[in-house]
């Protein structure tokens, strides 16, 4: 049976004209939908990457505080080695008085007495005693006891430039016993420093002038 289409041609145009707007507004809202879609996704994801950024810098932040932090220590750890370098020196090159003082009890001869002592670390020592006068020394201008007292401090490892400024013989009073004939000497001697890390620093005194004739 044939269809017959009564309706004018204008209209049938029309209706397919509409009929084509309405798939182009379909597919447009259809693109529209997925831009929107793909839009929204983007900023989610732009989203997150600026908050995982924001958190990276957040804890870079708070690791540089820390480094900070931390710098200060390492740096009052490198000042207190430096100090501590400093005073391990020090302590190293001082002279060891107390060695120097028990070495001398022990090497002087039991005829010599010492009547003072000073100590210096520029100038060394400076000692002055008694020796007994024996009148048995042959030849008794000898000051034998003295000699021995010189001959022990040289020997000393904390000691050098032994030297004897004056050595004469006197008159020593023993209680109600009188006097005694005695050598009063004079000796001055250089003190050794421990040696440093870059050099050996020794106290050297000066020669002794020579008498007044």
């Amino acid at each position: 049976m044939a269809r017959i289409n009564l309706l004018p041609r204008e209209i049938a145009e029309k209706r397919k004209f509409e009929r084509r707007i309405g798939f182009v507004l379909v597919a447009g809202l259809i693109v529209y939908v997925i831009l929107f879609v793909a839009y929204a996704g983007l900023g989610w994801v732009v989203s997150q990457r600026n908050a995982e950024l924001q958190s990276h810098l957040e804890l870079a932040a708070s690791l540089s505080a820390q480094a900070e932090a931390f710098k200060i220590f390492e740096d009052k750890e490198a000042d207190l080695d430096r100090r501590l370098a400093i005073a391990e020196v020090a302590l190293a090159q001082r002279v060891d008085w107390s060695r120097i003082a028990n070495e001398l009890s022990l090497v002087l001869p039991p005829d010599v007495w010492l009547t003072e002592l000073r100590a210096s670390e520029q100038d060394g020592l400076l000692m002055s005693g008694i020796a007994v006068d024996l009148a048995t020394d042959v030849p008794d201008s000898g000051h034998k006891a003295v000699a021995r007292t010189l001959v022990r401090l040289g020997g000393l490892e904390l000691l050098q430039n032994v030297w004897l400024t004056t050595s004469r013989k006197a008159m020593f009073a023993v209680g109600d016993e009188g006097e005694r004939p005695v050598i009063e000497f004079e000796v001055t001697t250089g003190v050794v420093r421990p040696p440093g890390p870059a050099q050996v620093t020794t106290v050297v005194p000066a020669p002794p002038a020579p008498p007044a004739q």
